[in-house]
Parts: structure tokens; sequence; C-alpha cells
């Protein structure tokens, strides 16, 4: 990121990251340093990389009274406006351009704003490269659901593929990852390029609530990802259930953990089974904790 600030001018050159359908705000303030009133001519043009040509990237701006502007490799590239200012006066704009919802991996525009006062006296330019990246987004699920809905999603985006690959042959999939870690009850995570197209893929699905609005940053989800052992967090005397197994569905206490082969023992309570089981400790969950005993 390059800042320029000058004593009439503050603008920013920077490479972002967008996803589909995201808003990217442009901002610039000028200033009017002269005690006349001026002129300024504000230039865009526009270079873009993309897999498909007919792909629209639409722009507003601060005060605009021309609509909203769309710009292609096979459309308008440019955009001009003149800016009167009274003398000593301040015009904060925000350009603010939508991500197209239609791209795909690694598609960007390259934006070149040039800003001079017809005077000649100033003039300055900057760059601003928007390039499109998957996002991760939260998906929302009935509690004790996750799994099921991301199942499901999975078979429904397949199905749309199919569908789509008829009048597209190289269309993707629109679900590129799901993550959804055992601690986090009622979401789970979904890695997409087109997360507007998620609810779409969910509709009239049992126990699918719909997406969080807005990304997610890896860093900020990158603990749970991390794998942990699987008695990590369990404690003596916690009361359980076996989700797997030939006593699936029995509700126990935990009488001894082995941390190194990650076992555990059991004693049902439910049972007239009175001998402690040997499990695995992924194959429980627990109902309440040994610290409320």
């Amino acid at each position: 990121m390059s800042i320029q600030e000058y004593e009439w001018i503050e603008c920013e050159s920077k490479e972002i990251n967008s996803y589909c359908g995201q808003k990217v705000n442009i901002p610039v303030t000028i200033r009017n340093i002269e005690k006349e009133k001026r002129t300024f001519k504000i230039e865009l043009s526009m270079e873009f990389i993309q897999a498909d040509s007919s792909i629209i990237w639409e722009m507003d701006f601060t005060n605009n009274d021309r609509g909203i502007l769309q710009f292609s490799p096979d459309g308008d590239k440019k955009f001009e406006k003149k800016l009167e200012l009274e003398g000593h006066a301040v015009r904060e704009m925000m350009f603010t351009i939508d991500s197209p919802k239609g791209g795909s991996i690694g598609d960007s525009v390259t934006v070149r704003i040039r800003i001079a006062s017809e005077d000649g006296i100033h003039s300055a330019n900057f760059t601003d490269s928007i390039i499109l990246k998957p996002v991760i987004i939260a998906v929302k699920t009935n509690v004790g659901k996750e799994l099921e809905v991301a199942t499901n999603l999975l078979n429904s985006d397949e199905k749309d593929l199919e569908e789509r690959t008829v009048l597209n042959p190289t269309a993707k999939r629109e679900i590129m990852a799901i993550m959804s870690p055992y601690e986090l009850r009622g979401y789970f995570y979904l890695e997409t390029m087109h997360p507007d197209r998620i609810p779409y893929l969910g509709r009239s699905m049992r126990n699918f609530k719909g997406v969080v609005e807005g990304a997610i940053n890896i860093e900020e989800i990158q603990e749970q990802l991390t794998p942990k052992p699987a008695v990590a967090g369990l404690e003596l005397g916690s009361f359980v259930e076996l989700v797997k197994g030939p006593f699936k569905g029995e509700k126990a206490r935990i009488m001894n953990i082995d941390h190194e082969k990650e076992e555990v023992t059991v004693q049902f309570i439910e049972s007239a089974m009175l001998i402690p089981v040997k499990v695995k400790a992924e194959d429980i969950r627990v109902i309440e904790s040994g610290k409320k005993q």
C-alpha cells in the first residue's frame, strides 16, 4: 500500500483482495488551497484480467448524478468528471466498486485515477488493484445438525453443477471446502467464490438456517481448525453419551482417561452392565462436565 498525501489531495494506492459481491471503497479528498474558484478533472481508466470478458464491474461515487456506472473488457473502460471548488473548499469523495458476483478466482481490475487542476498547477496519479479471491463464510444450522447440513449442501452443489455444465462446460462447484469444528455448535465454515449462491443451494433444506453476512479471516478461526487430541477437554466424572460403536446411545460416566491411547474408561449409568468399558475418546459426546458434579 502506498499513501500519497499532499497539501491539496489525499489518496491511496493499494492492492485489495475481494470476493464476488463485495463492495470496495476508494476514498479521495481534494482541497482547493487557492483563494480563487478552481476546476479539477478526475479521470479513471480500468484494465481487466478475467476469465469471462462479459462480466461487468459496477461503480458508484459521491454525489453521482449519472446512475450506476458499468465497466467491462467488452464495454466502457474509462470515466471522466469535472469538479468545481470554491476557494479553500474541501471535497471528500468515495468511489465504490462492486466486485462482480459472477467472477472467477484471479479475476482482477486495475483502477488508475488521475486528478489534475485545469490551471495546470496540481496533478496526482494513483492506482488500486482489486483481485477476486475465495471467501470463508459461516453457515447457520440447527444445533447438532451441522454435519447433516454440510453433507446436504455438498450434494446440492453437485446437482447444481450438473445442471450448469449443460450451458457452461467449464462451470465449477460453488463449495470449495467445508470446515466443521467439533466445538462449534449451530454453525460451520464454508469456502466459496460466490457467497450469494449458498442460500440458493440450501433453499428448502431441513435444518439449514442461512448464512452469516460478511467474510471471516482464516486467522480468526485458525485455533478452531487445528486438530486437537480427542481427549482434550475431557474430565473425570463427566457424563457422556456414546455416539459410535455397539453401545451407541448409552449414557455413561468417565472413570479414567488414557491420554496416550486417546481412550476413556466409562461406567454405564442406565444399563445393567456394571463392568467399566474402554472406548475411543472420539466415540463419546460430553453431556455434562465433571466440574458441575
